[in-house]
C-alpha cells in the first residue's frame, strides 16, 4: 500500500513539473466540439406554392404561434419553403400538421432556391412529424405530392433545427503590417457596409431616400410590376437586385406582399409568377425612382361602396367681426377659445360616430362567407362516401343530426338508430352513431350525387374532443342565440357563412327582420316578418333571422309550418326566445354553450387544434 502511494505521489509530482515546463493545458478548440443545434426557422421569410385564402399565409407556419396555420390550395403538388438567411447544416425538421395533411412528401434543401436536393422522402399520417436529416443549405422545403383528402395541406408549425451561426472572431488591428498604399478608408472615413452599391453603380442621394417617405397615414413603400423591354413580365429576384442591390433578398419582398389581395383579385403565392399591375410591398431600405410611397393599392369589389364620412373642418368657421376685434382686448382670445371649442367638439363627435360605426359593422367587415374550408371539404368527402356506401349495399341513407371529427375518426350522430352500417362505417352498440377513420373515408369511393339534403349542416366550432357540426334542419323549430351583442353577432356571422358557403350548401335565401341587426349587403333586410310570410308558405326555403322573439301569433304560425316535412326554413332569433327548440348562448370568452351539445369554441383562432390533444 505504501509503495503504491509513493508511486502515485511521484506521478503527481511529475505532472506538476511538466505543467510548469509547457505552460497551462489549453482547452479543446471550439471547432473540434459538436456544434449546438438550435431552432433556425422562427420568424424567417417563408413562401408557398399557393394559399387557401389570405387568412392562412406561409409565414403562419414559422411565427411560433401554435394557433395560426398555413393552408394551401386544394390540388397537388404543394410546397412551402423557408429562407434561413445563410447556408448552414440542418439536423432536424419538425412539422405540426392540422387535420388536412400530406400523405406523401419530401424534405429538400437548396443553396440557391432553384436546385433542390432531397434529404428525406416518405409517407405522412398527420399529427406531429419529427424528421432527422443531415445536410447543408440555405433554403428548406416541404414538397407534398399527395394530400389526405380533398382539402389542401395545412401546417400549424414547421420548425427547422440546425447549427447556430458562429460568432465572428474579433478583428485586431495590426498597423505595422498595413501596406503603404492600402486602398481601405482611414480611421476618419466610415467604412462602407457590404450592402453598399458597387463603385460603378450610381449611389442614392444621402439627403433623402428615393422616393421621399411622405404620405397619408398607412402609407407604405411599394412597386408596380411591369414588363421588361422584350415584353416579358419582371421577375422577383431582378426587382430585388434593382431596388435592394441584392437579388438574394427577394424572399423579403414575397413575405411582405403575401396575403395582400392584388388589384385583379389574386394573391402572390408562387414567387416565380408575377403579373403586370401587381403591387409589391418593398422593404424600408429599398430605393429607386420607380418606387411609390403611399396607400397600397388592392382589390376593390365592384359592389363595394364606401359611405360618406363626415369631414369636420380643421379650422373654426370664420365669425363676422373677429378680424375687427383683433387683439386689442379680451374679445380676440374669447373668439379663439370659442373656435377651438367648436373644433374640439367636432372632432369628438366624429370620433364617437366613427367608433359607433366601426362597432356596428365590425362583425361583418370581411363578408359572410367565413368557413373553415379544410374541415368543410373533409366532411363533404365523408358524406359522399356515406352516400356511395349506402347505395352500394342497398341501405337507406340515415338521417343525421350531428357530425363529430374526433382525432383521426369521424362520427355521425343519427336521427334514429340504424343497423347495420355499410363499410367503412362501424355502428355503435345502441345503433345511434356510425363512425369511420378519416384515412378510410379519404380513400373510399365517393358519390357524385347532390348533397343538398345536408344543406343546413353547420360547423359550430371546436369542443375539447374535436370539431362539432349540427344539422339545423333537425331542430324543426326556432333556434335562439343569446349573449352579449358582439359575441352573438360574431356567431351569427359564422353560422351564415356555414349555411351559404359550404360545399353542401344550396345557396339559400337569407332574410333579416327587425332593427339592431348587422347590415351585410349579401342579405335581404325587412322591417317586419309579415313581409316574408307568403314565402314561408310556398317558398323554397332559406334562413330567417329575427331581431326579437316572435309574438304568440307568429309562434303559432311558425310552429304549424315546422310540422310540414317540406318546410326547410331555418329560423334564428337573436336574443332570448322562450319558444325556441334549440337555445345557444355565446360568451365574450369565445365559448358557445347549449343544453344538448358539448361546449364549443366558436373563435377558431383560440380553438383546440386537434381532438384529443
Amino acid at each position: 500500500m505504501s509503495e503504491q502511494l509513493t508511486r502515485g505521489m511521484r506521478r503527481a509530482l511529475a505532472a506538476v513539473v511538466l505543467a510548469a515546463l509547457i505552460g497551462p493545458v489549453l482547452p479543446v478548440p471550439a471547432q473540434a466540439q459538436e456544434e449546438p443545434v438550435v431552432l433556425l426557422s422562427r420568424g424567417k421569410p417563408a413562401v408557398s406554392s399557393s394559399l387557401e385564402k389570405a387568412d392562412f399565409p406561409a409565414r403562419n407556419a414559422v411565427d411560433g404561434n401554435a394557433q395560426t396555420r398555413w393552408s394551401s390550395g386544394f390540388s397537388d403538388p404543394q410546397w412551402i419553403r423557408i429562407d434561413l438567411g445563410r447556408s448552414t447544416t440542418v439536423h432536424r425538421v419538425e412539422i405540426d400538421w392540422e387535420v388536412s395533411h400530406s400523405t406523401s412528401y419530401s424534405i429538400q434543401l437548396s443553396d440557391d432556391g432553384e436546385t433542390w436536393e432531397t434529404h428525406w422522402l416518405g409517407e405522412g399520417d398527420g399529427g406531429q412529424d419529427v424528421i432527422n436529416i443531415l445536410g447543408e443549405g440555405r433554403y428548406v422545403q416541404m414538397y407534398s405530392t399527395a394530400r389526405s383528402g380533398t382539402a389542401g395541406n395545412s401546417i400549424w408549425e414547421l420548425r427547422v433545427f440546425g447549427e447556430a451561426e458562429p460568432e465572428p472572431e474579433p478583428v485586431r488591428p495590426s498597423p505595422t503590417k498595413k501596406p503603404a498604399a492600402d486602398p481601405r478608408p482611414t480611421a476618419s472615413e466610415p467604412e462602407p457596409t457590404r450592402s453598399a452599391p458597387a463603385a460603378s453603380a450610381p449611389a442614392p442621394s444621402t439627403s433623402a431616400p428615393v422616393p421621399e417617405r411622405t404620405g397619408p397615414p398607412g402609407s407604405v413603400l411599394y412597386y408596380v410590376v411591369g414588363k421588361t423591354p422584350d415584353g416579358k413580365v419582371e421577375k422577383l429576384n431582378d426587382i430585388a437586385e434593382r431596388f435592394l442591390r441584392d437579388r438574394e433578398r427577394w424572399p423579403e419582398i414575397a413575405e411582405l406582399t403575401e396575403g395582400h389581395r392584388q388589384p385583379d383579385g389574386a394573391y402572390l403565392t408562387d414567387p416565380r409568377t408575377l403579373r403586370p399591375g401587381w403591387v409589391l410591398k418593398m422593404p424600408r431600405d429599398a430605393t429607386g425612382e420607380e418606387l411609390v410611397f403611399g396607400p397600397l393599392p388592392g382589390f376593390e369589389p365592384p359592389s363595394r361602396k364606401s359611405p360618406p364620412a363626415p369631414s369636420p373642418s380643421a379650422e373654426p368657421t370664420a365669425v363676422p367681426g373677429i378680424e375687427e376685434a383683433g387683439s386689442s382686448g379680451p374679445v380676440g382670445p374669447v373668439w379663439y377659445a370659442v373656435g377651438a371649442a367648436l373644433v374640439l367638439g367636432a372632432l369628438v363627435w366624429f370620433g364617437i360616430w366613427l367608433l359607433r360605426r366601426r362597432r356596428r359593422n365590425e362583425p361583418f367587415d370581411d363578408s359572410l362567407l367565413r368557413t373553415d374550408t379544410s374541415a368543410a371539404w373533409t366532411v363533404d368527402r365523408a358524406l359522399r362516401v356515406l352516400m356511395a356506401a349506402c347505395e352500394r349495399e342497398g341501405l337507406e341513407l340515415p338521417g343525421i343530426t350531428g357530425v363529430f371529427i374526433e382525432g383521426s375518426a369521424l362520427r355521425l350522430r343519427l336521427t334514429n338508430p340504424a343497423s347495420p352500417a355499410p363499410e367503412p362505417w362501424a355502428v355503435s352498440e345502441d345503433g345511434q352513431s356510425w363512425a369511420a377513420s378519416l384515412a378510410k373515408l379519404q380513400s373510399g369511393t365517393a358519390s357524385d350525387a347532390s348533397t343538398a339534403r345536408f344543406a343546413r349542416l353547420v360547423n359550430m366550432g371546436m369542443s375539447e374532443t374535436g370539431r362539432v357540426l349540427v344539422d339545423f334542419a333537425a331542430a324543426r323549430g326556432v333556434i335562439s342565440l343569446d349573449g352579449p351583442t358582439r359575441a352573438r353577432h360574431e356567431v351569427l356571422r359564422r353560422w351564415l357563412g356555414e349555411l351559404t358557403g359550404n360545399p353542401w350548401s344550396d345557396d339559400p335565401r337569407v332574410v333579416m327582420v327587425g332593427n339592431g341587426l348587422p347590415q351585410p349587403e349579401q342579405v335581404e333586410h325587412l322591417a317586419g316578418i309579415e313581409q316574408v310570410v307568403p314565402e314561408l308558405e310556398v317558398g323554397e326555403g332559406g334562413v330567417l333571422v329575427l331581431s326579437q322573439a316572435p309574438t304568440a301569433a307568429q309562434q303559432d304560425m311558425l310552429a304549424s309550418r315546422f310540422t310540414g316535412a317540406e318546410f326547410t326554413w331555418v329560423v334564428i332569433v337573436l336574443g332570448s326566445a322562450p319558444s325556441a327548440r334549440w337555445r345557444f348562448t355565446a360568451g365574450d370568452d369565445g365559448w358557445l354553450r347549449s343544453g344538448f351539445l358539448p361546449d364549443v369554441r366558436y373563435d377558431e383562432q383560440t380553438a383546440v387544434r386537434r381532438g384529443g390533444e
